[in-house]
């Protein structure tokens, strides 16, 4: 009988964690970023400068979220027009993902689109078992990306599904 009640109150505090880690997910959507995505709780934010020429850098946005060994993070940068205009949509996210899975193993890769602009999605696995799950979408010169960080399968992950799922483009 005890057995029977110890397990009971283990399954309780198991299904009331599961109910409140489900219960941080949050919408988030940045002055200026024009997108809207969940996020499994509050993002810490910060801008990094992403060179984009000799002396040349524009700023990248982020909204990061750790929760344990899995990673969030939603960031955009806006190119300059003689970049942005330079080549096709196709060309400029191929350019993306060969710099992000530079030195790493890509797999996965398939093309999709967020209503009428271009994206990828795809895994970057590093050689030391790291793998990142990617999307990312080129609009009018703005690059948007989504990564989740974790273990082998992140990308199958139902957080990192409802991560990804969940973008979408907001009016100003």
């Amino acid at each position: 009988m005890r057995f029977g009640f110890g397990m009971w109150c283990v399954g309780l505090c198991l299904l009331l964690t599961g109910a409140a880690l489900a219960q941080g997910w949050t919408a988030y959507s940045p002055d200026g970023g024009r997108y809207r995505v969940d996020m499994p709780a509050a993002p810490k934010i910060s801008t990094a400068p992403i060179p984009v020429g000799p002396g040349q850098t524009v700023p990248m946005t982020e909204a990061e979220v750790r929760l344990g060994n899995v990673g969030y993070l939603a960031s955009w940068v806006d190119y300059p027009e003689r970049i942005a205009r330079a080549a096709s949509a196709d060309l400029m996210l191929d350019r993306i993902r060969d710099g992000s899975s530079a030195g790493n193993t890509l797999r996965a890769e398939k093309k999709l689109t967020l209503g009428r602009f271009p994206g990828r999605e795809y895994v970057v696995v590093q050689a030391n078992g790291t793998n990142t799950a990617m999307r990312t979408y080129w609009v009018r010169g703005r690059l948007y990306q989504l990564m989740v960080t974790g273990g082998a399968g992140i990308e199958a992950q139902p957080d990192t599904r409802r991560f990804f799922d969940s973008f979408s483009l907001v009016t100003p």
